[in-house]
């Protein structure tokens, strides 16, 4: 995998989890103002964009290395996986506060 390919796959990775974690914020948003409903929503929104975003560092990053592809270090790199995981631990955050705050209600 040369540079170029690596940018590529890092953008994608950058973009599913990016809008996933912006439908993360919307669901925060609407929990706030007690709308669990819509929350919840929101939230399975973020959980698709994010699943893709899982997939491509999986199947285009991580089994490629795992079969002895070399994968070259770079910046974007560490931001798209480091991206993805801030952005699926705010889900699960806000997704266990969305739930207790539901059986509140």
């Amino acid at each position: 995998m040369n540079v170029e390919e690596l940018s590529n796959i890092c953008m994608n990775l950058i973009s599913y989890a990016g809008e996933g974690r912006n439908y993360v914020f919307e669901a925060l948003r609407l929990a706030t103002q007690k709308d669990y409903s819509n929350a919840n929503l929101k939230i399975l929104e973020a959980e698709k964009y994010l699943s893709e975003a899982h997939r491509i560092q999986f199947e285009e990053l991580m089994v490629p290395q795992a079969k002895g592809e070399e994968i070259p270090f770079s910046l974007l790199l560490l931001h798209a996986m480091d991206l993805l995981m801030i952005a699926i631990s705010e889900k699960d955050l806000v997704a266990t506060i969305i739930n207790d705050k539901k059986t509140d209600a």
